[in-house]
């Protein structure tokens, strides 16, 4: 029991955070977005879980990178120079807590995501008593 109202917290918690954190405020049309040779667009899946969507407008090798606090790569994955929509899943159950980034460049332009996985504390169980006449 204890288990599933973890999980049941753990998701509801990376629901809110992450789509805080990564939220910008645009207007209907942004005016830099023509120009910007990505887009990138996150949001959580199921079960720590979260899903990158990649649209590449500019014909240029593009690069996925997710790091560590410590800056060290721990996934790393390569585009081709045709423009195109990608889609990647990153699973961070195993992942410790912790502050990752998620980093997309192309060497001209670079888009970092904060990702923080945090363990929520443990719920604890409460009693009451109830009486009848």
């Amino acid at each position: 029991m204890k288990t599933i109202v973890h999980q049941v917290l753990m998701t509801l918690f990376l629901g809110l955070i992450v789509p805080v954190s990564n939220a910008q405020v645009t207007g209907i049309r942004d005016p830099n977005a023509e120009n910007n040779a990505f887009e990138v667009n996150m949001f959580l899946g199921t079960q720590e879980k979260i899903n990158l969507m990649l649209a590449v407008r500019q014909p240029r090798k593009a690069t996925i990178r997710l790091k560590d606090a410590n800056n060290e790569v721990l996934y790393q994955e390569s585009l081709s120079k045709v423009p195109a929509n990608h889609w990647r899943k990153f699973d961070f159950e195993g992942m410790k807590t912790g502050v990752y980034y998620l980093e997309i460049s192309n060497g001209k332009q670079k888009t970092v995501r904060q990702i923080e996985v945090g363990m929520l504390p443990a719920v604890q169980s409460q009693r009451f008593i109830t009486y009848a006449k």
